[in-house]
């Protein structure tokens, strides 16, 4: 993403980023936890989302300013040295006298063999030590700045090795759930469906007049997803602007037709409609980990904020998109639990087509059932290419084989989280547990932490200069407050996950 590009255009990266697989899981855990309770708790997760967004943004300009104002006191010591030096000259001259006299006045003066120190084209000693810094380009997001580099320049070495397994666990996880939501649909789709619900018995055939079951089926579906899209995490790859434009169109469109197709269920007076209370608290730990999961943008903002040619009120116009985010999120919910009886964990596998359903609603339907696969296919590869330079990073020194690079740590990039994902029964709960283990790592402690630590190292220089990127929330206490409630949300899930091992 070198290019620059429009505002519109990066807040279409940010809303891709939010909206995955994490979406559809929101409208079964909702029906659980009741519709007051969820739209309440989803409001305040995008809000926390939202502050710490901001807390990365500010970040980076704080860290960009260091950086810059250490690159200028490099520049100062080394004009110094050149000083020094030339003020040595003369001496120098003095001694070598004679043997200076002997060489030819044309020669001395040639361009080759003029004194560097007279070079017209390089600045001069002055010119260097009177460079001042320009607090206004310090505090700036043209530079791209990731979250690994804020990292290693604001806090201690030991985070950067959290962080690191933060991210790669994240991205380990967000692989299977993507495995786990192609390998679901795609058995939906094909196999024979007598309830919304049947895929979820790994006992049941998929046609009735065969022997292959729906988890023989769904396993065959993964191992047939990694040898098309397998060869692309051995190779680069990066999103493009069309992809995104395309992506967003997709979800967009996808999300109003699974609203408006539940909405004609709901008034339709031969249907089964759901039932959802307004509050039910024993369902809340589920809730927390897709609503983490649902929001999770955090770790691609430097990349996608940086290219924006135009980042005035950059703040007010992602609160814009979250809020954009959060309206979508609870029409599908609010139509969803409403509208079936029982909503699957992967909510487009509601929108089966069945026998009776007309031609149209069967197209509709069925490009539904799709749209997992068709959405994720389209970052899967360049999640797969992070996970592999994650893992490198941590694990190869620079001088290893070219074997290991290329070909083993891809292998393990690609095919651990297929093994994950062929195990784990429940969506829900490989959500729950990324979101706790690795989610709340990425989404709250470490903007929470880096904003912490910009603040108190922010250059003597550019303290007293507005930040025109500064986040709203400003108080030392909001990020505490982000800190305890990581806590707590991993306390929440880490006993609700333990619970239901022992259930």
């Amino acid at each position: 993403m070198s290019s620059l590009y429009s505002t519109p255009i990066g807040l279409i990266f940010v809303f891709n980023l939010i909206i995955g697989p994490g979406s559809l899981t929101l409208p079964a855990v909702v029906q659980e936890t009741g519709w007051l309770l969820s739209g309440i708790f989803i409001a305040t997760m995008a809000f926390l989302s939202y502050i710490t967004f901001s807390f990365v943004i500010e970040a980076i300009t704080i860290t960009n300013s260091i950086t810059q104002l250490r690159k200028l006191q490099m520049m100062k010591s080394v004009t110094r040295v050149l000083k020094s030096c030339k003020d040595m000259m003369p001496q120098v001259s003095s001694v070598n006298y004679d043997r200076l006299s002997n060489a030819s006045t044309d020669s001395y003066n040639s361009d080759n063999e003029a004194p560097i120190f007279d070079n017209p084209v390089l600045p001069t000693s002055s010119s260097l030590m009177d460079f001042p810094p320009e607090s206004v380009e310090l505090l700036s997001l043209d530079n791209r700045i990731e979250m690994g580099e804020m990292v290693a320049v604001l806090l201690p070495p030991f985070a950067k090795v959290m962080f690191f397994f933060s991210i790669s666990g994240y991205l380990f996880g967000d692989l299977s759930i993507y495995y786990k939501a192609i390998g679901q649909s795609l058995v939906d789709f094909t196999c024979d469906h007598k309830t919304n619900n049947s895929s979820a018995n790994k006992s049941d055939l998929c046609w009735e007049n065969s022997s292959y079951t729906k988890h023989e089926i769904y396993l065959s579906y993964l191992m047939l997803y990694i040898l098309i899209i397998g060869p692309f995490t051995f190779f680069s790859a990066q999103k493009t602007k069309y992809l995104q434009v395309v992506g967003f169109f997709m979800r967009v469109i996808a999300i109003i037709a699974m609203v408006v197709l539940a909405t004609i269920r709901l008034i339709s007076p031969t249907q089964n409609h759901g039932y959802t209370p307004a509050a039910n608290f024993i369902a809340m730990p589920q809730l927390i980990g897709a609503s983490i999961y649902a929001f999770m943008c955090h770790h691609s903002i430097p990349s996608v904020i940086s290219p924006i040619k135009n980042k005035n009120k950059i703040l007010l116009k992602v609160a814009a998109n979250f809020l954009l985010v959060y309206t979508l999120y609870m029409c599908l919910c609010m139509t969803g639990v409403f509208a079936f009886p029982k909503v699957n964990e992967l909510y487009t596998i509601n929108f089966t087509p069945s026998q009776d359903t007309g031609l149209f609603y069967k197209l509709i339907d069925s490009i539904l059932v799709l749209f997992p696969v068709l959405t994720i296919s389209i970052s899967f590869p360049v999640i797969t290419i992070t996970l592999r330079n994650n893992i490198q990073v941590m694990f190869l020194p620079t001088d290893a084989h070219w074997i290991w690079k290329r070909i083993v740590i891809p292998l393990f990039s690609l095919i651990t989280p297929v093994l994950l994902a062929a195990f784990v029964t429940r969506l829900e709960d490989l959500v729950s547990f990324v979101a706790v283990y690795a989610g709340t790592g990425i989404q709250y402690a470490t903007p929470a932490l880096l904003v912490m630590a910009a603040r108190a190292e922010i250059p003597q220089q550019v303290a007293a200069i507005k930040n025109d990127y500064c986040s709203p929330f400003k108080s030392k206490y909001w990020p505490l407050c982000i800190l305890i409630w990581t806590v707590i949300c991993m306390i929440v899930l880490t006993i609700s996950l333990i619970g239901k091992e022992f259930q």
